[in-house]
């Protein structure tokens, strides 16, 4: 196994969450009103559903209508069919001028603003497919943060009907959409909950607290384009930079700034957690 190969199978352990897709998404807003001249798929497994030869076929001149994000897939809109992209650990979407001359890139569309929308992977997790409806992505995902229906009381009617461990709850993306490990880390910690809670022993004040930090913590990240801990990028090299406001995840044995007790880490649901054990308490 080769160097690199070693050192990710030990670290890359992070996928981008909500705010990093939202990001990406909000880059990729100007490709709106352009058409797809061409496709190629330099790997054949680009495409989950479809043999990816076919993809030219169904996309060619069609208009780009919008793109959005449902739970941590990018949706690129067309006539009557959708395109939606997952990105999973390494993956990078981009609008470019000059194709570039990357070994890593797994496709690309021409589009007729003489511009290419460009999808590269190093580990080839990532990938898209090719939809007439979008019922196969919503029937996987909760609700989403943002959405109107998610508010205080249907958070409160939620967890108290789960008897869940909260942090392995919130993982669940049937149950929210978007959340992941240093999310869910950050607002466990915002709330002084720790992640071992059941949800269903959860207070009115708690779950209020919870819901805030919630919306306002995934907020304030995508207002600095997400978090890149190891190779999350947009905009083909740009990086987020919420993660200097992170206050927990990733900062083992550093002083928690509520108490400056030590930050330390545990293993929840098979996740690396990081929480302060004295805000924390079980």
């Amino acid at each position: 196994m080769s160097k690199i190969s070693c050192t990710w199978r030990g670290r890359l352990k992070h996928l981008p969450e909500l705010p990093e897709v939202q990001t990406v998404v909000n880059s990729l807003k100007k490709i709106i009103n352009t058409k797809i001249l061409d496709f190629n798929p330099i790997w054949n497994k680009i495409v989950y559903n479809h043999p990816s030869s076919s993809i030219i076929k169904v996309t060619k001149n069609k208009k780009v209508y919008n793109v959005q994000r449902l739970g941590k897939y990018i949706i690129i809109i067309l006539k009557d069919t959708y395109i939606a992209f997952h990105l999973r650990m390494t993956g990078h979407l981009y609008n470019i001028t000059n194709l570039p001359t990357n070994k890593y890139i797994r496709c690309y569309f021409t589009l007729d603003n003489n511009t290419y929308l460009v999808y590269e992977d190093i580990r080839k997790f990532g990938g898209f497919y090719y939809l007439k409806n979008l019922e196969l992505i919503n029937n996987k995902l909760g609700i989403d943060p943002f959405s109107k229906q998610f508010n205080f009381k249907w958070l409160l009617s939620n967890l108290k009907i789960k008897n869940r461990q909260i942090k392995s709850l919130l993982l669940d993306q049937k149950f929210i959409c978007g959340l992941g490990n240093i999310y869910i880390d950050e607002i466990l910690w915002k709330t002084k909950i720790h992640p071992l809670r059941i949800s269903s022993t959860l207070t009115k004040k708690e779950i209020t607290l919870l819901h805030k930090n919630i919306v306002t913590t995934l907020e304030k990240s995508i207002k600095y384009h997400g978090s890149t801990i190891l190779n999350f990028k947009f905009d083909n090299m740009k990086t987020g930079g919420y993660s200097k406001y992170l206050n927990v995840y990733n900062k083992t044995n550093q002083k928690c700034s509520f108490c400056f007790n030590k930050i330390t880490k545990i293993k929840v649901s098979s996740r690396g957690t990081h929480i302060c054990r004295n805000c924390q308490k079980i």
